[in-house]
């Protein structure tokens, strides 16, 4: 029995100590370096204002275009986001009026008041993102679904800066 003692307590050593060395921060060891993990959502290079308010400006035309009932406003959105919300390229135009019907009147009177007071560059070059949480709204905000998306994403397009989702 003190045998087998001996044999798992040398058995430990062996395997404890090399452990313990590789710990001791020497230089030899064979260890990558601790690194932070990088940002979960990559970061686009900030927008100059003139550019960032002509994004912005393009949601809130829309949000008050359709608050107001202007089937004009579908020209904001780009056909792949016409085909998501509304299910078909340029499907905006013949479902802008069945999506406005689906509001409550007092979400498309908070529509007509809402202010878009901020957003941020990205998720990628040209791009831009505004989130519904950060619109601001002269009285009770409307209920997010349907066309007015959590985040509204834009791409701009030379000068013309459009929904894309």
């Amino acid at each position: 029995m003190r045998l087998r003692l001996v044999a798992a307590s040398a058995v430990a050593v062996l395997v404890v100590v090399p452990a313990l060395a590789s710990c001791s921060g020497d230089s030899g060891s064979k260890q990558p370096p601790v690194t932070e993990e990088p940002n979960s959502r990559p970061t686009a290079p900030p927008l100059p204002p003139k550019q960032a308010r002509a994004a912005r400006m393009v949601v809130f035309n829309f949000l008050r275009g359709v608050g107001s009932g202007n089937a004009k406003v579908c020209g904001l959105l780009a056909p792949e986001y016409q085909r998501i919300t509304f299910g078909k390229p340029g499907g905006c135009s013949a479902g802008f009026g069945a999506a406005r019907k689906r509001f409550r009147p007092k979400d498309l009177t908070a529509l007509r008041t809402v202010i878009v007071p901020t957003g941020e560059a990205g998720p990628g070059l040209g791009d831009y993102t505004v989130r519904f949480e950060d619109l601001k709204w002269k009285g009770d905000p409307a209920r997010p679904g349907g066309v007015l998306a959590a985040v509204f994403t834009l791409h701009q397009t030379g000068k013309t800066w459009r929904i894309v989702g």
